[in-house]
């Protein structure tokens, strides 16, 4: 759809964000998540739902790995 191979555009994202393509996706994902959680009620199934994952596991982990903060600790940062 880019017209670039998928090689090709990992390094072009690489270069301009310093960071893979996969990994700025992911950023995004927390970022919005942790937007949810903080301004909902929302469970974590619904948010992971929302965000582009197939489960609350998933997100916890990501969470967990990329903020180093759980899910309680993320809403009680309002």
């Amino acid at each position: 759809a880019v017209g670039a191979s998928k090689r090709t555009l990992s390094r072009r994202v690489n270069d301009v964000l310093g960071k893979t393509p996969l990994s700025y996706f992911q950023d995004l994902r927390v970022e919005q998540a942790v937007h949810l959680l903080k301004t909902t009620s929302d469970s974590v199934e619904e948010i992971a739902a929302k965000v582009g994952y197939s489960d609350g596991v998933t997100l916890r982990n990501l969470l967990r790995r990329r903020l180093r903060k759980g899910v309680r600790e993320i809403r009680a940062a309002n």
